[in-house]
């Protein structure tokens, strides 16, 4: 690929794949890395030519540095602690009690997020989102068409489910 490809491909994928990897870590710092490593990658092996793949492709790098750093933390707190920071918490309105609403609706999004399997978390972030189409979603995450119709509805299910769970107050005693 020609420079000028790289700097446009690095123009349009950078900040969407900072915040999905952000999300994901909760570091900015580790986000920073993971994302200039999904780049490298790119450079030294990126052969497609088509740009429907292209973002697929980088998605796919950057979850799987993202699995390989999440694996590399060294305890399970350390790593509920990255997750329970996957939405943030700033809010544009500024009255106190919609803040208020809005601060405890994000944080029970975020324990219901971290509830969820990795492949669960990833999917529902991808698809609603980065609006990841379903042909986008197979390739990033090496599934057929069904599995991604039926892990995205499964995740889904148990989104709802986990966040009834929320809703009842069952959020401290399980």
């Amino acid at each position: 690929m020609k420079a000028q490809t790289w700097s446009e491909l690095f123009a349009e994928y950078q900040y969407p794949l900072y915040r999905y990897l952000f999300r994901m870590c909760g570091s900015r710092e580790i986000a920073e890395e993971l994302l200039q490593e999904t780049f490298y990658r790119a450079m030294l092996s990126l052969s497609i030519q088509e740009a429907r793949q292209v973002r697929a492709w980088l998605y796919k790098v950057a979850r799987n540095l993202y699995i390989d750093w999440l694996r590399k933390q060294t305890s399970e707190q350390n790593m509920l602690e990255n997750i329970r920071r996957l939405i943030p918490v700033a809010s544009r309105t500024y009255e106190p009690e919609m803040v208020y609403r809005q601060k405890e609706e994000k944080e029970k999004v975020a324990w219901v997020m971290q509830q969820l399997p990795e492949r669960m978390r990833t999917i529902l972030y991808l698809r609603e989102i980065e609006d990841f189409t379903y042909q986008e979603l197979a390739t990033t995450l090496e599934l057929s068409m069904d599995q991604v119709k039926v892990t995205l509805y499964r995740a889904r299910e148990k989104f709802r489910e986990w966040e009834a769970r929320a809703e009842g107050g069952k959020r401290d005693g399980g």
